[in-house]
């Protein structure tokens, strides 16, 4: 009897870890050291940054009921982490990710903060500052801002982020949506 609660125990179990989708996960790490001369002293800082591309594995419909199926190509997702070693310590002292994403033909990278997120425009040598991101207490709610523009936000099934506003003179609701980028 002991034997056969063990057995179904394990089946249960093993059937709900059988049910998470699969996924292509690539990491790269790579690892710069700066020196910085202050007349003084040298000081030495270790830079990481973490590239990390996540990708759903998708089968196309019609070969819903076959063995050998065909991959259809899905968005790959790409978070980069940096991280800041500034002193002579194991560990590292500073941690920022950033996500990328396309907005009227512009590159954006989504850098998260305590609140929420930075919008960064990427297309310039040092990035700028295009809005802010501001998580509400409920599950995928955010209020963005952006100079005189204030909207909702969520993140779409694809991982796409999508505004909307009220626009008082036609007095209808418009929404605008930073697409993940795909590589």
């Amino acid at each position: 009897m002991k034997n056969i609660m063990y057995a179904c125990l394990f089946l249960f179990v093993g059937s709900i870890w059988a049910q998470e989708e699969p996924k292509n996960i690539s990491e790269e790490s790579t690892i710069k050291t700066v020196k910085t001369d202050h007349g003084t002293e040298v000081v030495e800082k270790k830079i990481k940054v973490t590239t990390r591309e996540e990708q759903d594995i998708e089968f196309a419909e019609k070969d819903k009921n076959k063995r050998d199926k065909d991959i259809v190509k899905s968005p790959v997702k790409v978070k980069k982490t940096i991280e800041i070693d500034n002193d002579r310590g194991n560990s590292y002292d500073a941690k920022t990710e950033i996500g990328y994403y396309e907005f009227n033909g512009k590159q954006y990278g989504f850098k998260k903060v305590d609140t929420g997120f930075s919008v960064l425009e990427k297309d310039h040598e040092t990035p700028i500052n295009y809005g802010n991101i501001v998580k509400f207490n409920r599950d995928n709610h955010y209020l963005f801002q952006n100079g005189n523009d204030t909207g909702i936000g969520y993140f779409n099934e694809d991982g796409s982020f999508t505004i909307e506003f009220y626009d008082k003179d036609t007095k209808t609701v418009t929404s605008q949506e930073f697409i993940l980028v795909e590589k």
